[in-house]
C-alpha cells in the first residue's frame, strides 16, 4: 500500500500508487468508516468523477467496493465537476462524498476527494479516522452481510437549480440579462465544459468556447487556471473582442480569469472584484475568510467597507469551519478557489464566474477599468508563484516555521515572519511566501510588490536563500 493523504484526500501517479488494488483499498476503509461511525441503517456515499484517465473505471471499481460491504452507493452516471458531487453529498445526506479527481494537478495523477454530508471538504479529524480505517482494511477484507444498491444519478440538474436559485437572489436594480456582453469560457479539456458556459448562455450572453473537448492528457497543458496556462484564452479574448474570458480548472471548482485586453487577472484581484459585488451591489454581508496566501490587499479592501476579516491555513478545509461559526459573505484562495456560505461549504467556479460577469455588465466599466480602480483605492500589486520541484523522501514532513527566517532577504530587511502555513517574510517592499505543497512534491513559492521589478528581485533572493537553506534536495 501506498497511500499518503494530502489536503483533501488522496492523490497518486496513474499506474504507480494510484492504482486499481490501492482504490479498492480506500473503498474498504470507507466501508469501515461507515459501519464505525454509523448505527442502524447506514447513509448512502455519492460518487463523481472527472475526465481524466480511468476515472470512469476508478469510480466504478468504488462503487462495487463499498456496495459489497452493504453500504447504499449514488454514482454519477457521467463526468462531473467537483461543486456538482458537492451539492449532491450535501442534497442525499450522504455518509461520505468521493470525487475522483486530481484536480488541477498534472495528467499522470489521478486521486479522490472526500467530501462530508454538509457538501464541504473533510476536515483532519475525519481524515485521521479513515487513515485509521485504511490501516486495519489493508490487513483484512471489509465486507457486509450481503451487498447493497448502486443507483446511477444524474447529479446535474439539482445543482443547476441550487446556483440559478443563489444567482437570481438580488436588488432589482441590477442587470436582468447579459445579452450584450461576449464571454469566452475555457474547459481546459477537463470536466468543466457544459456548466458555468451553459449559465452564461441562459443569461442571454454570447459564449465563445475553447478547449470545450474533454481530454485525459489536457492537450499537454496542467488544467490549472494559472497566467502561464492560459495562452489560449487570452488570443481567444482578442481574437473575438470578448468582455471578459474566464477558466476553469480541470474539476472545476477553481476560476482564472482574463480582462478584455487579453491579460491575466491574478486571484487575488479576483476576490477584490467579488467582495465588492457582494457589499456594494447585492447589499450582502458577512465575513471575508482568506488563506494565509492571500494578499493582504483583500483585507484592506474589506476592511474599508467595515467587514472583519478571518485569515486560515492554506486550504479550503481550513475556510468551511467559519461558515459554520458566524455569517460568512466569501471566503477565498489565491489558488482562485472561492465559496460561497448560502449557497455551498465548499469552492464553486461556477457560481464565482455568474457574480464576476454580472460586476462587469452592472458597472458599465471593462474589467481592466475595474482593475484600475481598484488599485487606486487599495493600491498597486504584482503577484508571481514558482513551483520547484522537490525530491527525495519525507519532503511534506517538512516544516518552515519562523526561527528558520533570516534576519535579511538579500538588501531588504525582514519586517515579520509567520508561520501559519509554511513561512511568510514580510518587507518595506512586499512579501513572500514558502510552503511545500499538499498534493504533489513542490515548493511552492509565492511573492507580492507593487511593482514586476519588485517582484522579481523577491523571488530572486527568495529563491537563492531557499537553495542555500538545503529546502531543495
Amino acid at each position: 500500500m501506498d497511500i499518503t493523504f494530502g489536503t483533501e484526500g488522496w492523490r497518486g501517479i496513474i499506474g504507480e500508487n494510484f492504482t486499481t488494488a490501492n482504490v479498492q483499498l480506500i473503498g474498504q476503509a470507507v466501508i469501515k468508516y461507515l459501519h464505525n461511525t454509523h448505527k442502524g441503517l447506514l447513509p448512502p456515499v455519492v460518487i463523481g468523477y472527472d475526465t481524466r484517465l480511468n476515472s470512469r473505471k476508478s469510480a466504478e471499481d468504488l462503487a462495487c467496493m463499498i456496495s459489497s460491504g452493504g453500504v447504499p452507493v449514488l454514482l454519477s452516471c457521467k463526468p462531473v465537476i467537483t461543486p456538482v458531487l458537492s451539492f449532491a453529498a450535501l442534497q442525499h445526506h450522504a455518509g461520505i462524498g468521493l470525487m475522483v479527481t486530481a484536480s488541477h494537478n498534472p495528467p499522470q495523477y489521478n486521486g479522490i476527494k472526500f467530501k462530508t454530508a454538509s457538501g464541504g471538504p473533510v476536515d483532519g479529524n475525519m481524515i485521521s479516522k479513515i487513515r485509521g480505517c485504511l490501516l486495519e482494511s489493508s490487513k483484512t477484507t471489509v465486507k457486509g452481510t450481503f451487498p447493497a444498491a448502486i443507483r446511477e444519478l444524474d447529479f446535474d440538474e439539482p445543482y443547476f437549480a441550487a446556483v440559478h436559485k443563489r444567482f437570481r437572489e438580488k436588488p432589482t436594480n441590477l442587470c436582468p440579462s447579459f445579452e450584450d456582453m461576449t464571454v469566452v469560457f475555457d474547459a481546459m479539456h477537463g470536466a468543466g465544459a457544459g456548466y458555468l458556459d451553459r449559465l452564461l448562455e441562459g443569461t442571454g450572453a454570447k459564449v465563445v468556447r475553447v478547449r470545450e473537448k474533454s481530454k485525459p492528457g489536457f492537450g499537454g497543458t496542467t488544467p490549472e487556471p494559472v497566467d502561464d496556462n492560459l495562452q489560449v484564452l487570452k488570443a481567444a479574448v482578442k481574437q473575438h473582442k470578448a468582455d471578459l474570458g474566464l477558466a476553469v480548472d480541470g474539476d472545476g471548482d477553481r476560476l482564472g480569469v482574463v480582462d478584455e485586453k487579453g491579460q491575466f487577472v491574478d486571484p487575488h484581484r479576483v476576490f477584490m472584484f467579488l467582495l465588492t459585488h457582494l457589499y456594494r451591489n447585492r447589499k450582502e454581508e458577512g465575513s471575508i475568510v482568506k488563506t494565509f496566501s492571500v494578499s493582504p490587499l483583500v483585507g484592506k479592501a474589506a476592511a474599508g467597507f467595515g467587514l472583519k476579516v478571518r485569515e486560515t491555513p492554506i486550504g479550503f478545509k481550513h475556510i468551511v469551519p467559519w461558515f459554520r461559526r458566524e455569517r460568512v459573505l466569501l471566503g477565498g484562495e489565491e489558488s482562485g478557489g472561492f465559496g460561497f456560505a448560502r449557497h455551498l461549504p465548499d469552492r464553486d467556479s461556477v457560481l464565482a464566474g455568474l457574480l464576476l460577469v454580472e460586476y462587469v455588465q452592472q458597472s458599465n466599466n471593462t474589467l481592466s477599468e475595474l482593475h484600475t480602480e481598484s488599485e487606486g483605492l487599495y493600491g498597486k500589486s504584482v503577484y508571481r508563484r514558482s513551483d520547484l520541484p522537490l525530491s527525495g523522501p519525507g519532503y511534506s514532513n517538512r516544516v518552515l516555521t519562523a526561527a528558520a527566517a533570516p534576519p535579511c532577504l538579500g538588501r531588504h530587511k525582514v519586517l515579520q515572519a509567520a508561520d501559519l502555513d509554511g513561512l511568510k517574510l514580510s518587507l518595506e517592499i512586499g512579501w513572500i511566501l514558502f510552503r511545500f505543497s499538499g498534493t504533489e512534491p513542490l515548493l511552492r513559492v509565492y511573492a507580492e510588490g507593487e511593482t514586476a521589478l519588485i517582484v522579481d528581485e523577491l523571488m530572486k533572493e527568495g529563491l537563492e536563500w531557499v537553495a542555500s537553506s538545503s529546502y531543495i534536495a
